[in-house]
């Protein structure tokens, strides 16, 4: 296939950078976002530490979002957003050249408040990418709805996507502040179950910046946190009538966090041990024998 090289609207399109108390890093996302050219109307860099201004641009804004004042950072910097489309782009990541242009040509294609494309997550300094959900991205689709693919469940980040701003907007859709740092798990629930029309591109749209040297276990409470996510998620999504995107949403935390999960328990003492699975058990307690039993010898379904 010869890549679709067809003109975009100029300043149509606003980047949410959530800012960092590394101020290179908010520089190195900012200057990617900036760098996407002239269908990025505004950049907006939402300072939770003070950082400045990190670039010399009139497209760049940074709003400010003091420590209790209620709300996320992403929600502060959405509220601040005047172009008709957004994306959100963490400190430290980064928009790879024509990543905005590729998913807006698929909105504006096919007519969707959503478009999105390959998200690979890059370790440092090795430089080895590893892609997130590929077979979502393996050829250009349009989903008249979520639920026409129910794997788009698999896929619980909100970055590497664009949105139509007036949907979100129109729909409510907001980061749930209770569920930090796992909030993109339940706003990708909410997006979903709000029922938007959908282009997936094959582009490579976002690259995450992991340092394996900075890598560490998850924290004590993350789990508990991460499985209310989940479990928000799925109630979500049931509570729209979504049943089969609840359904496969439960089946994604199987394949994918109750395995991360269970690798790090070797490195745990056998207090964390014990509590760990006391908890995983009563949160899988919640589990229909039809949640985990449509590919009973999948790693996380054995796990379950």
């Amino acid at each position: 296939m010869h890549p679709d090289l067809s003109p975009v609207p100029h300043e149509t399109v606003a980047v949410v950078v959530l800012g960092s108390d590394d101020s290179a890093r908010v520089t190195d996302a900012v200057r990617s976002a900036l760098g996407q050219g002239p269908a990025v109307r505004e950049v907006v860099a939402v300072d939770t530490h003070g950082l400045g201004r990190p670039a010399a641009d009139p497209r760049l804004r940074v709003v400010r979002h003091p420590a209790g004042s209620g709300g996320t950072p992403r929600d502060t910097g959405l509220d601040a957003v005047t172009a008709p489309y957004v994306m959100f782009l963490d400190s430290g990541d980064a928009l790879p050249p024509g990543a905005v242009d590729a998913l807006l040509r698929a909105a504006i294609g096919a007519d969707a408040q959503v478009a999105g494309g390959l998200c690979v997550r890059r370790e440092l300094p090795s430089g080895r990418e590893i892609p997130w959900q590929a077979s979502l991205y393996a050829e250009p689709a349009v989903l008249p709805a979520p639920d026409r693919n129910p794997r788009l469940v698999h896929d619980t980040l909100c970055v590497g996507k664009l949105y139509r701003t007036a949907f979100l907007r129109e729909h409510g859709l907001r980061f749930p502040e209770e569920h930090a740092p796992h909030e993109d798990v339940v706003f990708t629930a909410r997006l979903w179950a709000a029922r938007p029309r959908v282009a997936l591109i094959p582009d490579r749209v976002y690259v995450r910046r992991v340092h394996r040297s900075a890598r560490r276990l998850s924290l004590s409470g993350d789990w508990q946190v991460r499985t209310g996510a989940h479990r928000a998620a799925h109630e979500t999504l049931l509570d729209a009538g979504q049943k089969d995107l609840a359904r496969a949403a439960r089946a994604a935390f199987l394949d994918h966090d109750l395995r991360r999960y269970v690798r790090e328990l070797p490195q745990r003492d056998e207090a964390h041990r014990r509590a760990w699975w006391t908890h995983t058990r009563a949160f899988l307690a919640g589990y229909d024998a039809a949640d985990r039993d449509r590919d009973p010898v999948a790693p996380g379904r054995l796990i379950a």
